[in-house]
């Protein structure tokens, strides 16, 4: 039978059905939960301290404690599985093993909010996971402990920003994953919401979820003593990259990132050492004389980094930071929805910033400023984080690696391997290999996606000044009536001004040349 430690998520080997699950970890939590009623529950939650799992380590005690308060009778349990940040594997190899732990802390969350229906929002390609969701919910539910509720699995597209919470929403409607106005978090416009009824909905994440039954089992005491006075409780860790034994690993909050790097995956490969690690792509870079920092919340943010989801990608001395910067710009611009077109315009400018560092025709030193600003722009108006994460990691890499791409502007005709973004589809446990998305290099920024092969975009070209002695590389000014006429139409069709530019200027040169 696999086993599993009081306060603990992962078993060592998956279970195969939810008595197996009980037999492991004790008492049912969902019908100690109702004997202890749902003001000791949330009580014993803020005692506890859980802070959420997906991000942003809210209080969980809080966040249900607000909903629970709400005016509004119609409330909804939703479950943020959709997980999809770059170096992040953790809620996917929870559902693969143990299913029963999240299932359990949303019943436990819908009867201390009085929820109407609970949603498992995951993607589509989470083929396994689903499995294993669909065949744990029809289980709990033959046993009753459902009473009239349902459990609704979602299954969403594969875009990045299914995981934000107010685009997830929108999804579970049946609409794009596209992010609602700021000033509609969750708890203020749920599911269905009308105008005079709001519909709060209690979104967290998989992982946050899971560990609720153990606080109701064992006490608040009892997960407090893992841990660190902010971060109480045991984290999923990602740790992937240029380490030795790449895996999810559960282990207490507050291990510094040294031990977590170097002593539980393995370290760095023969003669490397270890230079820097990102938390998917939300914070800033950390460098190897802060890997002593505690992985806990407080302790990150001090460090000026975060934990976000625990997610970390691990690069050795032999890794081009340009490249890595290069990479995640993209990922980010890519992504963007472009709803707020400050966003999509400052990514796309720093992203093509960052191409130009590999191109000896295009490369200027303007290019990292224009990295910078583009980023540093992004983040106005914003209805969702992706932006501001732009502004975080793309200056961060820029400023603490300024060497590497002084070098790169010095010399744009070296060619280092370029990064790819490690947004996991796959784990091999017994291999400790992460598989990787290859066809995200191919996603366009409208969300569709180039043929298999030699990209089809042409390049970019810079115009040579009339009267130029030597056709060198100077780029072209708009004039600025031109240039919001352009940005009109492109966001009309929804395309991308460039491209729209190119084959203006393509037409005329036909006819003129």
């Amino acid at each position: 039978m696999p086993s599993i430690v009081t306060q603990h998520l992962l078993p060592d080997a998956p279970f195969a059905s939810y008595g197996e699950y009980l037999a492991a970890t004790g008492e049912n939590a969902v019908q100690r939960a109702r004997a202890m009623g749902a003001d000791e529950v949330v009580a014993e939650l803020q005692r506890a301290k859980l802070r959420g799992r997906g991000g942003a380590g809210f209080s969980t005690g809080v966040k249900w404690s607000s909903i629970r308060a709400h005016p509004c009778p119609i409330r909804d349990v939703v479950c943020n599985a959709a997980e999809g940040e770059p170096g992040t594997f953790k809620d996917r190899f929870l559902l693969r093993k143990n299913p029963y732990a999240t299932l359990e802390g949303m019943i436990i969350a819908a009867d201390v909010i009085g929820a109407r229906k609970l949603y498992v929002a995951v993607k589509a390609s989470f083929e396994e996971e689903l499995a294993r969701l669909r065949a744990a919910a029809d289980e709990i539910a033959r046993l009753g402990l459902l009473g009239e509720r349902q459990i609704e699995l979602v299954e969403g597209p594969e875009e990045y920003l299914l995981g934000e919470e107010k685009a997830l929403l929108e999804v579970i409607e049946g609409g794009d994953p596209l992010p609602r106005e700021a000033h509609y978090p969750p708890y203020e416009r749920g599911l269905f919401a009308t105008a005079t009824s709001p519909n709060p909905a209690l979104v967290n994440n998989a992982q946050t979820f899971a560990h609720v039954p153990g606080i109701v089992r064992w006490g608040s005491s009892s997960f407090t003593a893992i841990g660190t006075e902010d971060t109480p409780g045991t984290i999923l860790f990602t740790v992937s990259g240029d380490v030795r034994r790449p895996g999810v690993y559960e282990l207490p909050a507050g291990i510094t990132l040294r031990r977590l790097f170097e002593e539980v995956a393995g370290g760095p490969r023969a003669g490397r050492r270890l230079e820097a690690a990102i938390v998917g792509v939300s914070s800033a870079v950390i460098e190897e004389s802060r890997f002593d920092t505690p992985a806990d919340f407080a302790s990150l943010e001090l460090a000026g980094a975060s934990l976000g989801s625990a997610g970390f990608v691990v690069f050795d001395d032999g890794q081009s930071m340009p490249r890595v910067a290069q990479a995640l710009a993209r990922f980010l611009y890519v992504e963007s929805c472009n709803q707020c077109s400050a966003c999509k315009h400052g990514l796309r400018t720093s992203s093509n910033a960052l191409d130009e560092l590999f191109d000896p025709a295009l490369a200027t030193p303007d290019d990292l400023e224009s990295a910078l600003y583009g980023a540093r722009s992004a983040p106005q108006g914003n209805r969702c984080y992706l932006p501001v994460q732009g502004s975080i990691v793309v200056p961060s890499l820029l400023a603490k690696y300024a060497a590497q791409f002084e070098a790169q502007i010095a010399d744009p005709g070296a060619s280092p391997a370029p990064f790819l973004v490690p947004k996991m589809v796959d784990f091999d446990e017994r291999t400790r290999v992460f598989r990787y998305d290859l066809a995200q290099p191919r996603k366009r920024p409208d969300w569709t996606y180039e043929e298999p092969g030699p990209s089809p975009r042409m390049p970019r070209v810079k115009v040579p000044s009339p009267g130029a002695p030597t056709p060198g590389p100077v780029s072209m000014r708009l004039a600025p009536d031109v240039r919001e006429k352009l940005a009109a139409l492109a966001e009309r069709r929804g395309e991308d001004a460039e491209r729209l530019a190119n084959e203006a200027l393509r037409e005329w040169l036909a006819r003129e040349v």
